[in-house]
């Protein structure tokens, strides 16, 4: 037989009051949850948001700071061209070029060692005992003598890369003593290709073919750009052996997509990580005694040991070393000179 309700009929509308008022509340609660979770979900996509913003920001001024430091790097090697070429084959300057390199060395060697002593040494001072700098290897009581010192001793690797660009600079003012600065640019484009070819041969790199079509049609385009600097038919200079700065000029660009590869795979296996200013002091210092090597074997040059030098010639030397400050701030906010 089925229970009988003896619940009085008061009571049992009180029963289905509070019933009504449990469901309600239950309803309340999960709207004010859902409530809730909207506006943590959209306070979440709105930090979100507000990230991306202020990446972007970050991001836009880091590519307009690298921006403006590649447009002064292509200016100083486009007036260090134009004005060796100008010293080289116009003013036919006596001084000896070993001497101007080894100058722009001694520049590079002291600005690098001051930028070591603000930058890395600084940093490792004021890390708070932790006992290293960049990647733990600079001690914080290392003194810069002492850590200028250690890279000496591990810069092995570097003297190969010294002795190339010795010789591309080398090839660079034989090249414009006998050839129009004009030439000696769009020669020099083909250092995009030359670099592909040894990072396919050194790194291993695979490139489709479009990609190299895209290099090829980079190049061509550059050459096509400049025709009426190539077509004119006057791009020798007085006394000056075309055939000579050709070859000089193909050479050092072959050189320069070797010396970019070998660099970047001298960094990327190297154990010891070093910044990019380390790195300079490095080449900088083995660069030295191998322009010293080339002044006593050429004798001084025509116009003798220190001799011959000019204010161009002063110039030229600090233009040459002005290479050497520039790019490592492209590649940090991203090949020597």
């Amino acid at each position: 037989m089925l229970k009988e309700n003896h619940d009085p009929p008061a009571t049992m509308m009180i029963r289905r009051a509070g019933n009504n008022r449990d469901i309600s509340s239950a309803a309340g609660s999960s709207s004010s949850a859902a409530d809730d979770e909207s506006k943590r979900s959209r306070g979440g996509d709105a930090g979100i948001l507000s990230l991306k913003k202020h990446w972007a920001s970050v991001s836009g001024y880091m590519n307009s700071t690298r921006l403006a430091v590649l447009l002064v790097l292509c200016l100083q090697n486009s007036l260090y061209t134009i004005l060796r070429r100008y010293s080289q084959g116009v003013l036919r300057e006596t001084y000896s070029k070993n001497e101007l390199l080894v100058v722009a060395e001694l520049i590079k060697i002291v600005f690098s060692a001051w930028m070591i002593q603000r930058t890395v040494l600084s940093r490792a001072s004021s890390d708070d005992g932790s006992g290293g700098g960049k990647d733990g290897g600079t001690p914080a009581s290392k003194s810069l003598p002492e850590h200028l010192l250690e890279l000496v001793k591990t810069s092995k690797k570097m003297i190969v890369l010294a002795l190339i660009y010795g010789i591309m600079n080398m090839l660079s003012f034989v090249s414009l003593r006998n050839i129009s600065a004009g030439m000696f640019t769009i020669f020099a484009q083909t250092k995009i290709l030359t670099t592909a070819v040894f990072s396919t041969i050194i790194l291993q790199r695979q490139y489709s073919w479009t990609k190299w079509r895209a290099l090829i049609s980079l190049m061509m385009g550059v050459l096509l750009f400049s025709e009426s600097i190539w077509g004119a038919g006057d791009n020798s200079v007085q006394d000056g052996n075309v055939l000579l700065g050709t070859v000089a000029v193909l050479i050092e660009v072959s050189l320069s997509g070797f010396a970019s590869i070998y660099f970047e795979k001298v960094i990327k296996t190297d154990s010891l990580q070093v910044s990019i200013w380390e790195r300079n002091f490095q080449l900088a210092f083995n660069s030295f005694p191998i322009y010293i090597a080339f002044i006593l074997a050429d004798g001084g040059g025509t116009a003798g040991f220190l001799g011959g030098w000019s204010l161009m010639a002063v110039l030229l030397s600090a233009l040459g070393a002005a290479g050497a400050f520039w790019w490592p701030s492209a590649s940090s906010t991203g090949t020597p000179s």
